[in-house]
């Protein structure tokens, strides 16, 4: 059973201690979605301890939130994840340790993000295709050419 729960953010990190109380004590994963400007949905699945039930918790935010890596220990390298790849911050977490060991300008995973080499790169198709080029349908997974009768 996986449900959907919304909350403010101050309630973050509220919920998310309550919901540890109730039996969720683990920590699947925590990610975010670029909204565009400083606008971000943060979202957290978390389980109980035998996989049979889970939630994401979720809230909106503006550029930084209140970490969980005092509730949930695991959620630290999400955190540091998040804050490479967004630029999100997380009060209470050292967002200075990079989660992966690459040096990035900007935040790959933002929506305004222009990726450096598809910028210098010529477009390599036509941007409307001619009207005269049919496709070839192709054949399903599986099926010989030969086979086609």
């Amino acid at each position: 059973m996986k449900t959907h729960i919304d909350v403010e953010k101050s309630e973050w990190v509220n919920k998310a201690t309550e919901m540890k109380q109730h039996g969720f004590v683990r920590c699947e994963w925590l990610t975010a979605t670029h909204n565009g400007g400083d606008s971000f949905e943060i979202s957290l699945l978390l389980s109980n301890e035998d996989l049979t039930e889970s939630f994401i918790l979720a809230t909106q935010i503006e550029t930084s939130l209140e970490s969980l890596s005092s509730i949930y220990p695991s959620v630290d390298f999400h955190e540091r994840e998040v804050t490479q790849m967004f630029g999100v911050k997380f009060v209470g977490n050292d967002n200075s340790a990079p989660a992966f060991e690459i040096e990035l300008v900007g935040f790959p995973l933002r929506r305004d993000f222009a990726l450096a080499t598809r910028a210098g790169t010529q477009w390599p198709g036509a941007v409307e295709p001619d009207e005269s080029a049919k496709r070839r349908p192709a054949l399903p997974p599986g099926v010989l050419p030969e086979w086609k009768s």
